[in-house]
C-alpha cells in the first residue's frame, strides 16, 4: 500500500497533497500521453518503447476496480497499440481522431472535404521543399519529424514548414503547431482536450481525475482538466504550462504509476 505519509511515494511537484487526495477518493481516472511520458523519445519513432515495467504497471492499473485508465496520444492509433500492447482500456490516437474503446470497438473522425483539400496542399508544399522523407501522414494531420537531424538542420526545416503551413492553414480549417521534435499541421475541431473532456464527462461525480503529458499538444488537455482534476507536466517545475503539477521524467512517471498501483483501493475515511 502506498500510504500518502510514506517517503517512497514519488513527489508530485507543486501538488504536495497529491497522494492524500488520491487515497481519500473512491473513484479515480488517469489519462496518460505516450511519447515523453511513458516512453523516452527516440530518433526512430517506432523504437520509442515504454520504459521497462510500465506495460505491466498499466495492465495492473487497468484491472483495479477503483481506477479508469486511458491513453491519449498524437500518434496514429495503430502505432500506440503496436508499441504499448492492446490494453483493455480506452486508447486514443491522432489527437483524438481515432479511438479504441475498452471493449475493442474502433471509431474514427475523418477530415471535412475542405480540410482534406488543405492537407493535400500542405503535403504538396512539404514535398516541394524536399521534406518528404521526414513526413508522417495521419488521419487528420501531417507531421514533420526532425529529431534525427542536427539541431541546425532541424530548426531550419521547422521554421520553413511552420511558416508555409501556417499561411495555408487559415484557409482550410487547419492549424499549425510545433511539438517536441517537429511541426504538425492538423485539422481544427479535435485535440487532446476535446477527447479528454468527453472521457471526464463519463466519470462518476467526485472522481479524482489526473492527466499526464509532456508536450505542447498536451496543453489542450491541461486546460481542459482545470477545475475538474489535476494536470501533471513531465518536465521541470519552471516550464510554462497550464498543468499544476510536475514529474521530472519518464522514470518519475514510472515511479508514480507504481505508487498508484500499490495504493489501497479502499478510500481512507475522512476525519470526523
Amino acid at each position: 500500500m502506498c500510504d500518502p505519509t510514506l517517503a517512497d511515494c514519488p513527489e508530485v511537484a507543486k501538488v504536495p497533497d497529491f497522494w492524500r487526495r488520491l487515497n481519500l477518493s473512491e473513484r479515480k481516472f488517469l489519462a496518460l500521453d505516450y511519447d515523453g511520458t511513458l516512453a523516452p523519445f527516440h530518433p526512430d519513432p517506432m523504437q520509442a518503447f515504454p520504459l521497462p515495467e510500465i506495460p505491466e504497471l498499466l495492465e495492473k492499473l487497468s484491472q483495479r476496480s477503483d481506477t479508469t485508465l486511458a491513453i491519449i496520444s498524437g500518434r496514429p492509433l495503430k502505432e500506440v497499440l503496436e508499441l504499448l500492447g492492446d490494453l483493455a482500456v480506452v486508447v486514443v490516437g491522432s489527437h483524438g481522431r481515432e479511438v479504441k474503446k475498452s471493449d475493442g470497438s474502433l471509431t474514427a473522425i475523418e477530415p471535412t472535404d475542405k480540410q482534406r483539400t488543405g492537407l493535400k496542399a500542405a503535403l504538396h508544399l512539404a514535398v516541394q521543399e524536399g521534406f518528404e522523407q521526414h513526413l508522417e501522414k495521419k488521419i487528420g494531420s501531417i507531421a514533420l519529424h526532425t529529431r534525427p537531424l542536427s539541431p541546425h538542420r532541424a530548426a531550419k526545416l521547422e521554421n520553413i514548414a511552420f511558416a508555409k503551413w501556417s499561411a495555408l492553414a487559415q484557409h482550410y480549417d487547419l492549424e499549425c503547431m510545433e511539438f517536441n521534435g517537429g511541426v504538425e499541421v492538423r485539422c481544427t475541431g479535435r485535440n487532446k482536450g476535446n477527447v479528454l473532456a468527453e472521457l471526464l464527462d463519463l466519470q462518476p461525480s467526485g472522481t479524482f481525475s489526473v492527466y499526464i503529458g509532456d508536450d505542447i499538444t498536451d496543453e489542450d488537455g491541461f486546460r481542459e482538466i482545470k477545475g475538474r482534476g489535476i494536470g501533471i507536466k513531465v518536465g521541470e517545475p519552471t516550464t510554462p504550462t497550464a498543468a499544476v503539477g510536475f514529474l521530472a521524467s519518464c522514470e518519475e512517471v514510472r515511479d508514480f504509476l507504481r505508487a498508484w498501483s500499490l495504493s489501497d483501493p479502499t478510500p481512507v475515511p475522512h476525519p470526523g
